[in-house]
């Protein structure tokens, strides 16, 4: 009687396997006739994890940019080689010298290092201090801001930010303005506030002549001074990075040591001396830095994590160049690939990533046969019609809340790989890379009819 009961689930098991393969593949067919095709491609691939089977391929190795779901690679090789409880510090360090002593403030790129982490440093420091020299040590990355293949005119805006060790609110600064009354200068505020930059407001408000209203940084000079200009008519935000994020983190804590009584005579760029005394120590999660990478497609935490992912394997200072070999190594090894991709940064903003679809259901497979790791990764990928970069879409579909996934978009790009849920209780992971449309909505439309037949 067991016996027939198992081979009876066996039965049912297989028939609901084969639906579901037949059901995704008639759906997929008519899919690949969408007028989006006349203009554009996609690379496809749909796996049933729970079943252990493909469904559904397209041109699943054709060489395509991947734009931001670059990062779920760089977030598995990160705590693959790092762990779950690796940290990044933020170190402030003290020594004697002559006459009084000098404060070192070491960064290892910790990109969620905020204005309070700032104030809470400085007030590590005794008030009525005086403080012959507070150096800034840079030492645990190269030199190097940008990644190759980024996009000039990406400069000046927060998610290409100048990258460094030490990162304050990203690098950047949030400006908000504000309508006031008509004929005058709108309202303005900058986060955090600093003498490092400069504000001229040049814009008015209720005067159309003027043109749209702008927030900029005068970047081609490589200036830190921000211009608003022209007709405010609405509260507006804009996020810009400062040019040298290290002077940048520096001019802020010393603003804030003096604030809280600390006078600094000098300030100056060295590395921390062997024998000096941390007072001071900010302490950042890698599963803080990945949810942020994953849930908001945040570029710096991608980054960081590469550059942390360097640092493991060399006691040089970490670079990108390093970072992508270990990726590179990794999806070698561990993903069975020794050629047709290329990898040159860990966000994804890179113009020289080229990968496939195979390749990126090889990694999510990989994910999902090591739980522990598919479980964080999986908790902190945007919710369809919830949360994170999908938390407008899908609402109103089978797919609403059935799907985790990371996006990518860039001009004629747009991205998307992750896990769903469908009908039938099963774990689908697919790959949709659409390259060459130039309309992002119609291919995220596209992409959402997909997930609904996965889902449904």
């Amino acid at each position: 009687m067991k016996r027939v009961l198992l081979l009876s689930f066996i039965c049912i098991f297989s028939l609901t396997g084969a639906v579901a393969q037949k059901g995704i593949a008639a759906s997929m067919k008519r899919l690949m006739n969408d007028k989006i095709f006349t203009e554009g491609d996609a690379s496809v691939v749909i796996y049933d994890l729970t079943a252990d089977e493909s469904l559904f391929k397209h041109r699943s190795r054709k060489v395509v940019r991947p734009a931001s779901v670059m990062k779920v690679l760089t977030t598995v090789v990160a705590l693959d080689t790092l762990g779950f409880e690796h940290t990044m510090k933020t170190t402030l360090s003290e020594s004697a010298a002559e006459g009084g002593y000098n404060l070192y403030v070491r960064g290892e790129m910790d990109p969620l290092f905020g204005e309070q982490d700032m104030i809470d440093m400085a007030a590590a420091v005794p008030a009525g201090s005086v403080v012959d020299t507070l150096y800034a040590d840079c030492s645990f990355s190269d030199s190097i801001y940008w990644g190759p293949g980024w996009s000039w005119d990406d400069n000046p805006y927060a998610y290409q930010p100048y990258l460094s060790p030490l990162m304050l609110c990203g690098g950047a600064v949030e400006v908000v303005v504000t309508p006031s009354d008509e004929g005058c200068p709108p309202e303005y505020t900058c986060t955090p506030e600093s003498s490092f930059y400069t504000v001229v407001n040049e814009a008015e408000c209720g005067n159309p002549d003027l043109g749209k209203l702008t927030i900029l940084r005068d970047w081609l000079v490589d200036s830190n001074v921000i211009r608003i200009s022209g007709n405010c008519t609405k509260v507006s935000k804009e996020e810009l990075n400062m040019y040298k994020s290290a002077d940048f983190f520096l001019a802020v804590l010393v603003e804030k040591l003096d604030s809280m009584g600390v006078e600094v005579k000098n300030v100056a760029f060295g590395k921390t001396p062997q024998h000096t005394n941390p007072i001071h120590i900010a302490s950042r999660p890698i599963l803080d830095v990945v949810e942020e990478a994953l849930l908001e497609s945040n570029n710096l935490c991608a980054e960081s994590l590469l550059y942390h992912v360097a640092a493991s394997v060399s006691s040089a200072p970490a670079s990108m160049e390093r970072g992508c070999k270990v990726v590179g190594a990794f999806v070698k090894e561990k993903l069975g690939y020794e050629s047709g991709y290329n990898i040159s940064d860990g966000s994804g903003l890179s113009l020289y990533n080229y990968v496939t679809a195979d390749m990126f259901m090889s990694l999510l497979r990989y994910l999902y046969s090591n739980p522990d790791m598919y479980s964080i990764v999986y908790e902190r990928l945007p919710l369809s019609g919830v949360k994170g970069t999908l938390k407008n879409r899908t609402k109103g579909t089978a797919a609403y809340k059935k799907v985790r996934a990371k996006t990518g978009t860039v001009k004629a790009v747009s991205t998307l790989v992750g896990y769903a849920t469908g009908k039938n209780g099963h774990t689908y992971a697919f790959v949709l890379l659409n390259n060459g449309n130039m309309r992002s909505r119609d291919m995220r439309v596209w992409q959402d009819k997909v997930l609904e037949a996965i889902c449904r």
